[in-house]
């Protein structure tokens, strides 16, 4: 735990290569594919395979979507009572934390929200029928996935701390819109990525397509927050968002370059409000509300 005055307590042991962004998760493109029909039109599609392979082979085609049913069914009733481990829980932390960005020797200090940072929200949606296979829509892609992997590559170079991808699920049912959620050390570093080459090849690109490519809506918005005007929290959760951030640091006893992640404890001590979070209130504004759980 962390009482005042102590270094806040790192939960995640640091690392000897940067670990690439979550934005680059295995999911990614099945998340996409995915959601570029309806539920409806899924089903519609499964249905007509389902009715092509019978009239082809016979009632035998409904034992492998009979057997995978079972399967998935019976592996979840076993994880939900204790029989195997529950692989949803991989990589969930126990624990009620926060992130604080650490100093070049890895230092988290005892002060919360001691730095500035940049949270850069850049979207994106194909508002075509076709989707992902509308016009402009895979050259996009492509630009993009360009300009994270030039982020990953010239990190320090642009501040960049890491980025989480996100798809909107309310607005409707397929073709959703697609947000990336950019973190950076300071305003210079990310415009210094703005007019970088990569970021320049995809701007002229862009700028010549609009007029033929209509239906593509790109946008993006830009916070700049102080130190001391940030906080997060984070309960029996993944690292996500900013607690899924890693800092370049040099270990002071081997000289070696290290990452270090920002996920602290905030069990105890000044983490454990949202007040105490931005040193606004030594943390006791919630002592009147009796003792937490944590």
């Amino acid at each position: 735990m962390s009482r005042p005055g102590q270094d806040f307590k790192p939960l995640v042991a640091p690392q000897s290569e940067r670990p690439r962004s979550r934005f680059f998760g295995p999911a990614a493109f099945e998340s996409l594919l995915r959601d570029q029909a309806s539920l409806s039109t899924w089903l519609c599609v499964g249905a007509l395979v389902q009715g092509a392979l019978i009239l082809l082979v016979g009632r035998i085609a409904l034992l492998p979507a009979a057997a995978l049913i079972l399967y998935r069914a019976l592996d979840s009733y076993a994880m939900s009572v204790g029989w195997k481990r529950n692989t949803y829980m991989d990589g969930v932390l126990m624990k009620k934390f926060s992130a604080q960005i650490p100093d070049e020797l890895g230092n988290y200090g005892n002060k919360p929200a001691d730095t500035d940072v940049v949270v850069f929200l850049i979207g994106t949606r194909s508002n075509h029928p076709y989707g992902m296979l509308a016009p402009g829509f895979e050259q996009s892609g492509k630009y993009f996935s360009s300009l994270a992997q030039s982020l990953e590559d010239h990190a320090e170079e642009f501040g960049f701390l890491g980025m989480t991808s996100w798809l909107n699920s309310a607005d409707r049912s397929s073709k959703s819109e697609i947000m990336q959620v950019c973190y950076f050390r300071n305003m210079e570093g990310l415009h210094a990525f703005a007019h970088s080459e990569d970021h320049r090849q995809a701007w002229d690109w862009w700028n010549r397509t609009v007029k033929q490519n209509p239906h593509l809506s790109i946008w993006h918005e830009t916070y700049h927050v102080p130190k001391g005007h940030w906080e997060n929290i984070y309960v029996n959760s993944h690292l996500s968002g900013i607690t899924s951030l890693t800092s370049r640091f040099t270990d002071k006893e081997t000289g070696q370059d290290m990452w270090a992640s920002g996920v602290v404890d905030a069990s105890k001590g000044l983490l454990k409000t949202s007040a105490g979070r931005m040193s606004r209130s030594k943390a006791d504004d919630h002592d009147k509300y009796g003792e937490d759980p944590y």
